[in-house]
């Protein structure tokens, strides 16, 4: 019989060290979320031709992290994990050296396979595999809180790092460099943190049965239930927020005339701070009320009322007023981010299948860095800072499709419960 698992001080060392590695993988693709007019200057680049960097790294959701999450299942997550960061370890090293467009293409192409086909499918594994599954919305909860503090530590050092340059192309190279040296010593002390599975295996005294060997008739399986495409619609409306909120870097600094490192700032306790504290806010009502899609509901809800009062605002308003509703959005989409990740164990998927589940639902649910970053560049190289109501616009838009989607996923698993019932009676 398997030990029931529950929180402990190593659990949160290993989620801790986990947030860490998470927070480099995403600090280098996502630079540009605290330092996003030094990254245009730096590559000297358009708005758009930033849009499309972050769309070769989103293509890894769609072409890589399915055959990712197949790999993680079948073989040794944990060195998949591990060889995943030491990549994008090397890549960002390799970018401080080559810092023009054209060589950012490739770049970008690798971090997609280092963080989005190697690591992320197995973070999902590792992360559901801490705790028993009562406790999915909290174990994902505190993954994604320190995911967020990692980045706060990481981004902080980072901007600390780069004020102390006069030049800023050399401010932005010390930064990639200093993510590669983050990286690589955070792999090494997750070599030693995280268990391996074959030992896990032993001790459990689990033999191998070829009924649980994973093969590509089980991707499919996973692939045709319902239960995960609500879960990749609960990440691509939650995810779609959470991009939307690195544009208030340029919408404070274009708009509102606040300066760069300010902005940069705020940036940080925004997209970071906020994230440590409301993920697992987000999950602990997940599992108290033994549905995270409810938590998912209401802070879908709420965003919406929310952008619709930023819409509204007069002109010449307070910027007080206006960080406060922005963090007040970022409150909430934070919220929902700490339990979306724990939908597939609340539409009753096995664990066996917990990386090509999080492989196919990074796929959807991630499917906006393909798109949502051109599109959005596009808009305010075109139209300036009217673009930002059209941003809104659309945030609200992906917002009622998630709602929409949570009130589907209540009927399936009514339907789950009633399979259920037939069976054992």
């Amino acid at each position: 019989m398997q030990e029931s698992k529950g929180f402990n001080v190593k659990t949160f060392i290993v989620l801790f060290f986990i947030g860490m590695g998470y927070a480099i993988t995403y600090a280098v693709p996502f630079v540009q979320y605290v330092f996003y007019d030094t990254t245009l200057h730096a590559l000297d680049a358009t708005n758009a031709q930033l849009g499309t960097l972050v769309a070769i790294f989103g293509i890894g959701n769609i072409a890589g992290a399915p055959i990712g999450g197949i790999i993680s299942d079948k073989y040794n997550h944990k060195i998949v994990y591990l060889a995943g960061l030491m990549g994008t370890s090397l890549l960002s090293l390799l970018w401080a050296f080559n810092l023009n467009y054209q060589f950012s293409v490739f770049i970008f192409a690798g971090l997609a396979v280092t963080g989005l086909f190697l690591l992320f499918p197995a973070h999902i594994k590792i992360v559901r595999s801490l705790v028993d599954e009562s406790k999915q919305g909290k174990v994902f909860g505190f993954a994604e809180s320190f995911a967020g503090i990692g980045s706060t530590i990481v981004n902080a050092i980072a901007l600390a790092v780069f004020a102390k340059y006069a030049n800023e192309i050399f401010g932005f190279k010390a930064v990639l460099i200093f993510f590669s040296i983050c990286g690589v010593l955070c792999t090494a002390v997750l070599y030693y943190l995280i268990e391996d599975p074959k030992k896990e295996k032993q001790a459990e005294a689990v033999s191998a049965k070829s009924s649980d060997k994973i093969t590509l008739k089980d991707f499919f399986i996973v692939l045709k239930c319902p239960g995960t495409w609500f879960a990749g619609i609960a990440v691509f409306s939650t995810y779609t927020l959470y991009c939307s909120l690195s544009y208030f870097t340029p919408y404070f600094t274009n708009v509102l005339g606040v300066s760069v490192v300010f902005s940069g700032g705020l940036a940080i306790i925004r997209t970071y701070g906020l994230r440590f504290f409301l993920c697992p806010v987000g999950g602990y009502l997940g599992d108290k009320m033994n549905s995270v899609t409810k938590v998912l509901l209401a802070s879908w809800l709420a965003c919406i009322g929310v952008i619709l009062t930023i819409m509204f605002l007069p002109e010449h308003t307070a910027i007080g007023i206006a960080i406060t509703l922005m963090m007040l959005l970022s409150a909430f989409v934070f919220t929902a981010r700490g339990a979306m990740f724990a939908v597939p164990s609340e539409v009753q998927i096995p664990l066996k299948y917990a990386a090509i589940t999080g492989g196919i639902v990074c796929a959807i649910g991630y499917s906006p860095d393909l798109f949502q970053f051109i599109l959005f560049g596009n808009w305010i190289d075109t139209y300036g800072n009217e673009a930002y109501t059209m941003i809104f616009t659309y945030d609200i838009v992906m917002s009622c499709v998630g709602v929409v989607s949570a009130l589907l996923t209540f009927k399936y698993k009514k339907s789950l419960s009633k399979m259920v019932e037939k069976a054992t009676n």
